[in-house]
């Protein structure tokens, strides 16, 4: 990789902010840096800080330009956090260390670690709007929420009147040459299963390590061809031809929007199966990779020995592997209107070994809100069958599309004059916090538009130079013409 300043690239007001936003940690829930930032930059550049909530969303403001105080309130919204994920080898802190950039050609990634362009470029976007002295301009808000990548917590806890505007530009969509009108909703189905370890000194003991799959984000990539390491692992254990197998610990996964790219357990067995259990692993092993490979070519197996003695039970074992096992991922049904576009799916998305239980994290998207309550409701079932406490976290609507809104065809007008050529209209899979800022306001109209941004969600994530300059025009000509929606 080229080693390069951010700040350098064109156009310089978006990226400078851009390259600062990298500097700063910004971890979902552990906002605190990234908020006192933006405060601060909005004091050094004269913009005001128009509102805040308890939360820690934040809501910055500049009035209008000469001769353009009648224009409608544009609101550009984006999120300060996001997904912390690396490399398995890569040292980082991500609670204070800064994210590495690298610039080759048109790209711009980050090293061993996701960039955070999702959605760390949308506020670039937004920040730069607010200083841009070149633009003739309405009243502009710039709404940033906190959490928007574990849960919306921000969203769900804006109240009304947070914001004044009736036109919301969301930016945190990552393909050039579309317009996002719809997105679906969503909510976490978490379990917890108690264990009691106790000492087999006279078991041998076997660790077994899946890593280097791709992952991603488990809206937007939740139908192609990858490999969940959780599925994988789970699949591992049930090849093993024996029945009395200790669970030690088991590990896999991250967050609850990305695919999980990892996953290592720590089995005990009676030390006279020990050589039956290994070459069982390891004819798996063979045959796993030889199938897996050409859907997931970095894909590492390590099946060794170890040194735990420590296990919980035979029949608490057969309950996790077996709930594991029974938890559906990938897409659960597709859309009847909209041809290849999942309706709802489940991303099983971690799982972890804490004291005395096992935590597990299912996150289930749809467009439909009754399949969504369905599906969710199916994991109950699940869940309580093996014995686990379950908890249905709060779910997050969709967001209907608005075809007939003035503010939409603004937007369709002005992107596909800078573009050039024809705009599409896309509902997506993923999440948006844009539902929950209807349910606010039924006036609001709103789109959601963004820069071409690959592999979110993971250290492969990656930024087109290129796509952010055409986005930033973009963005500029919605701005200068708000006053033809009057």
């Amino acid at each position: 990789m080229v080693n390069g300043k951010l700040s350098d690239l064109e156009p310089k007001i978006v990226w400078e902010i851009f390259e600062e936003i990298t500097q700063v940690p910004r971890q979902s829930k552990k906002e605190e840096k990234i908020r006192a930032w933006a405060k601060d930059w909005a004091k050094k550049n004269n913009v005001e800080l128009k509102n805040e909530d308890k939360t820690g969303n934040l809501l910055l403001a500049v009035g209008a330009t000469k001769g353009c105080e009648k224009y409608p309130t544009l609101i550009i919204q984006a999120h300060l956090d996001m997904v912390c994920q690396k490399l398995p080898d890569y040292e980082i802190d991500f609670e204070n260390d800064p994210i590495i950039t690298e610039i080759e050609d048109n790209i711009v990634t980050a090293k061993g670690t996701t960039l955070g362009a999702d959605n760390g470029i949308g506020m670039a976007f937004g920040l730069a709007a607010l200083i841009d002295k070149d633009l003739q301009h309405g009243p502009i808000e710039v709404l940033l929420t906190v959490d928007e990548e574990t849960g919306l917590t921000g969203a769900f806890a804006i109240k009304p009147g947070f914001f004044s505007g009736k036109h919301l530009l969301n930016v945190d969509s990552e393909e050039i040459g579309t317009i996002t009108i719809s997105s679906a909703g969503g909510g976490d189905t978490d379990f917890v299963l108690p264990i009691t370890k106790k000492g087999y000194p006279d078991f041998a003991a076997i660790k077994g390590t899946i890593s280097g799959l791709s992952g991603g984000h488990s809206g937007i990539d939740i139908d192609l061809p990858k490999l969940n390491a959780i599925k994988v692992g789970i699949d591992a254990l049930l090849n093993i031809p024996i029945d009395e197998v200790l669970l030690s610990s088991i590990s896999g996964g991250s967050a609850h929007n990305a695919i999980p790219r990892d996953f290592e357990f720590v089995i005990l067995i009676p030390k006279k199966n020990k050589k039956e259990v290994l070459n069982a692993l390891k004819n798996w092993k063979k045959k796993t990779l030889s199938i897996s490979k050409e859907i997931e070519a970095s894909i590492e197996i390590d099946i060794k020995e170890s040194s735990e003695k420590n296990a919980c039970t035979s029949e608490q074992t057969k309950a996790i592997i077996s709930l594991l096992d029974d938890i559906n991922h990938g897409p659960y049904s597709y859309s009847k209107e909209i041809v290849g576009l999942v309706q709802t799916s489940s991303n099983l998305a971690v799982v972890k070994t804490e004291g005395k239980s096992v935590h597990i994290n299912v996150s289930t998207r749809s467009s439909d809100n009754d399949e969504l309550e369905v599906v969710r409701e199916k994991l109950v079932v699940i869940g309580k069958k093996y014995g686990a406490k379950v908890t249905l976290e709060k779910a997050y609507p969709g967001w209907k599309p608005q075809p007939d809104s003035p503010f939409l065809q603004l937007v369709k007008k002005q992107y596909q004059e800078v573009a050039n050529s024809d705009i599409k209209l896309q509902a997506i899979h993923a999440g948006l916090e844009c539902g929950l800022f209807v349910a606010l306001d039924s006036e609001l109209q709103v789109a959601s538009i963004g820069p071409n941004i690959g592999n979110a969600h993971s250290p492969e994530e990656y930024l087109e130079i290129e796509s952010v300059g055409l986005m930033w025009e973009v963005i500029k000509k919605i701005i200068e013409n708000m006053g033809s929606l009057l």
